[in-house]
Formats: structure tokens, C-alpha cells, sequence
């Protein structure tokens, strides 16, 4: 036994005759697996994959599709023995799809016989909407070019509840947006047209600053391979002021007049605005599939522009009902704000999957990147302190409204899915500064507590009666001064 650890003795002469014959097992093991690795990689190197889908129906959430998948010696390689392995389809992103696992692996013998090609189904399991790709593995890697693209669409049940969900925010916003169009009056537009620094101020904010910050944010924030988001932040930030800025400015004794002409002038200037945004610098994030017909984007920004004017034709013949229309106004842009975020959020559940730091990050940065540059450039313009917080409030809330109904009806499936999570994201990050800085003077400033009663709008044609009281009131005074120095 104590030759067994003589140097030169080698280690089967250590071990019993059992453990001899374990050891010599575990080489011949060691060799086949040597030989079958190098067998492997030659079969690696020497094919190559073709798809054949018949594609005549959708992919959708909960479906399944059976995908041919063609393994083939590559044209020019020379071998006279069978090319012998075993390749793995599977999905990219395992939780948008699956391969069955009956499927998952199988093994390919390709020789003379069968011209070196064999046939094999696969069968993907739809899980989550998006893109994804099927990809072939060859002895632990990807194979190169052998990934396939697939589509994957909402449910049958989901995409019809997504239509009715694009009918309910048309009908809503066409709805608010009327009751909005009787808040305006064309002489109140036309006093402050003639002085048309403010208005001149917020059209610059919000048809040229907003749309370099989105442009800026989807180009630096949001990443390449997701074209329809970076084209969904742009089109928001293209976007008129609208939304609940009129609620906001009297919240804060904004402008009341100023916001409501700020409101209209830029709802008719995005009939054109948006258009020539779209198809100039909209197009750095157009992709084969992402392309917005102008009709559609004509025909979602009717839907804003006909029931604003024809708000303003039907309180010119009743103006008795304007009180009673502003506190419908109220009523109705919360419960729009509350209904459509739990019916989207129904209609739209996967949005909560699709959440990235980047996306949060890029739809906080608009509106509040927003608030702050349009405060920095009416300060410069030397805008009076309520015009400054009116051109504020309606450059960093913008009507959402229109940006999302161009995505409903302008982008096929699944990219309008897609790209319906950013203005969601803007919507819910858009007033939340202005809310808390009115939670903070509610609870600080006592001497300066904000009661929205004191803030009315005032009625169409009691603006020129107040303007001219004002005036009376000055000269009066102007009077007692006067006979006061004389005496």
C-alpha cells in the first residue's frame, strides 16, 4: 500500500478495484461530453433558422400561436457526417410569452436524407401585450439573426373594452370642453387681445418651450427601442393649455379672462401647431409601424375645436344659465378626472406593469419643467403677478385630452398600448405641485387662507360693468385728492 503514494504511481494504483472501475466510467463520461460539446458547436456554426407563420389571426394576451421553425445546414458548408444536436426555443422575455415545454427543446438530425433540413413546430404561449422575440439557443447562446419578432395584442375582451374606453374619454372631453366654450366671450377675448403681451408670452411658452423640454426628455430619458412612448411624451408636450387650468387659476385669483383666451387662442393655433410638430421633429421617433395620418390628427383636434365654439354660440343666447354652467364646470372636470382614472385604470391595467423610473421621471419633468420655465419668462416679460401665475398655470397643465385621443385613433395596436402609459403618467403628475402648495397655504397661512368663493368667475358681460366701476372709483378718487391739495 505504500507504493500507491509513490510519486510515480499513478492514482488508479491507489484504489480498489471498485473505485478503478468508478474512475474509469467517469473518464470515458468526461471524453463523451468533450466530444459531444465539440459536436455541438460544429452544428452551432453550421446552420441556420428560418420562421414560416401564417399570421392570419392576432397574437393576443391568453392565445396561442404555432410557429414552424426551419433548422437548415448554412449554404456553403461543406460536411459529409449528420449534424447532430439539440436546440431550445424560448421567448425573449419570459413574462410576455412562453414556449410550451413540450417544444421548448428538440433535437436535430440533419444528414442526406432528409436534405439537411428539418421542420419543427413550436407553440408560444401569449402572456402580456408588447413586442417579444422568439430566439433559438444553441448550446447555451442565442444563435445569431435567429430571432424572431411577434406582436403581441391585448385580449379579445381587453381590446373591446379599449374601444369603449376611447368612445367614454371622446364623449367626456367633447362634453367639458363645450361647457368650457361657454366660459368665453369674443369681447372679453378681444380686450385682451389688445394687449396681447400675455397671450403672445404663453403661446411662446406653450408651442415653443414645451415642445423643446419634451423633445429634450424623450431624446435623453426614454430609451430607442421604444418608439411609441418617446412619440406619445412628444405629442403631450405639443399639446394646448386646457385641462383644469381654469379651475387652478382661480384657485390661486389668477387671470381669469387671460386664461380662458389663452385657452381658446390655443386650442385653434393646435389645429396647426401640432400638425407641423408632428411631421417635422415628430419624426426623429417615427418607426416603420408608428406613423399618425394628418386626417386623424385633424379629426381628434375637431373634436376640441367645434364644441369650444359651440359652447361660446349657445351661451350668447343664454346668459341667464352662466352661473349655473360654472358650477357645472366644477362638478363635471372632477368627475370626468375622477371616472376616467378608474375607468382607464381598468381599461388600462397593464400600464402598471409598463412603469420604468424613467417614464415617472419623464412625465413629472414636463409639467413642473413646465410651470417653471413659463414663470421664469413672464417674469421677464414684466407681466403683472396674477398674469404671471395665469401664464404658469396654463403652460404646465396641458389638455392631455387631445394628445391621447390622437394616439387612440391614430396608432395600431400594440404601440398605441404602449404609448398610452406616459400621458397616463402625465395626467397624474400634472397638478399635484399646485396641490400641494394650496395644502400648505391652507394649513400656514391662515391670514391668506385660499376660499375658492372668493374667486369667482365673473358672468360674461359683468367684466366691461366691473372694468368701468374700477375706473369710476379712480377717478373719484383722484377728485377728493385733488379738492384736498386745493385746499
Amino acid at each position: 500500500m505504500s507504493d500507491c503514494f509513490a510519486n510515480d504511481a499513478p492514482y488508479f494504483a491507489c484504489c480498489s478495484p471498485k473505485s478503478a472501475k468508478g474512475s474509469e466510467m467517469l473518464r470515458r463520461y468526461l471524453i463523451a461530453a468533450v466530444v459531444l460539446h465539440i459536436v455541438v458547436a460544429q452544428l452551432c456554426e453550421r446552420i441556420e433558422i428560418q420562421y414560416f407563420d401564417d399570421g392570419e389571426e392576432d397574437l393576443r394576451t391568453g392565445s396561442n400561436r404555432s410557429i414552424g421553425v426551419l433548422v437548415k445546414k448554412r449554404d456553403g458548408v461543406k460536411s459529409e457526417d449528420a449534424l447532430v444536436g439539440k436546440l431550445v426555443a424560448e421567448c425573449r422575455d419570459l413574462f410576455g410569452c412562453h414556449v410550451v415545454e413540450s417544444a421548448a427543446g428538440f433535437n436535430v438530425n440533419l444528414n442526406e436524407k432528409n436534405n439537411w433540413t428539418q421542420l419543427v413546430n413550436v407553440t408560444v404561449v401569449a402572456e402580456f401585450l408588447g413586442y417579444n422575440d422568439l430566439q433559438i439557443s444553441c448550446n447555451g447562446s442565442v444563435l445569431p439573426e435567429s430571432s424572431y419578432r411577434l406582436r403581441i395584442l391585448r385580449s379579445s375582451y381587453e381590446h373591446v373594452v379599449a374601444k369603449v374606453f376611447t368612445v367614454f374619454v371622446t364623449i367626456f372631453v367633447t362634453g367639458i370642453t363645450f361647457l368650457m366654450g361657454t366660459q368665453l366671450e369674443l369681447s372679453r377675448i378681444k380686450g385682451i387681445m389688445r394687449r396681447p403681451v400675455g397671450p403672445l408670452t404663453g403661446f411662446f411658452c406653450q408651442f415653443f418651450v414645451m415642445p423643446s423640454v419634451g423633445f429634450t426628455l424623450a431624446s435623453l430619458l426614454l430609451p430607442e427601442d421604444q418608439p411609441a412612448i418617446r412619440f406619445a411624451l412628444f405629442a403631450a408636450s405639443c399639446s394646448p393649455g386646457g385641462g383644469k387650468s381654469s379651475f387652478w387659476t382661480i384657485i390661486y385669483d389668477g387671470n381669469l379672462d387671460l386664461s380662458v383666451a389663452m385657452t381658446f387662442t390655443q386650442t385653434i393655433s393646435a389645429l396647426f401647431m401640432m400638425p407641423l410638430y408632428i411631421y417635422t421633429f415628430g419624426q426623429h421617433f417615427f418607426s416603420e409601424r408608428v406613423h399618425v395620418p394628418f386626417d386623424s390628427i385633424l379629426e381628434s383636434l375637431l373634436i376640441l375645436i367645434v364644441p369650444s365654439v359651440g359652447g361660446m354660440i349657445f351661451i350668447s343666447y343664454k346668459k341667464h344659465l352662466v352661473e349655473k354652467l360654472n358650477r357645472w364646470i366644477k362638478i363635471a372636470t372632477w368627475a370626468s378626472t375622477v371616472l376616467t382614472t378608474v375607468f382607464g385604470v381598468y381599461a388600462n391595467w397593464y400600464v402598471i406593469y409598463l412603469f420604468r423610473w424613467y417614464i415617472v421621471l419623464a412625465g413629472c419633468a414636463l409639467p413642473w419643467s413646465g410651470y417653471v420655465l413659463a414663470y421664469i419668462i413672464a417674469l421677464v416679460t414684466r407681466q403683472q403677478h396674477r398674469e404671471r401665475i395665469t401664464i404658469t398655470i396654463e403652460t404646465g397643465i396641458q389638455n392631455i385630452g387631445i394628445s391621447m385621443i390622437m394616439l387612440l385613433w391614430s396608432l395600431p395596436e400594440p404601440e398605441v398600448d404602449l404609448a398610452l402609459v406616459m400621458p397616463l403618467t402625465i395626467i397624474l403628475a400634472t397638478d399635484k405641485p399646485l396641490m400641494l402648495i394650496w395644502l400648505i397655504r391652507k394649513c400656514f397661512c391662515r391670514n391668506g387662507t385660499v376660499v375658492e368663493d372668493m374667486y369667482k368667475p365673473e358672468p360674461p358681460g359683468d367684466a366691461e360693468k366691473s372694468e368701468e366701476k374700477s375706473a369710476e372709483a379712480v377717478k373719484l378718487e383722484d377728485v377728493k385728492v385733488n379738492s384736498v391739495n386745493s385746499e
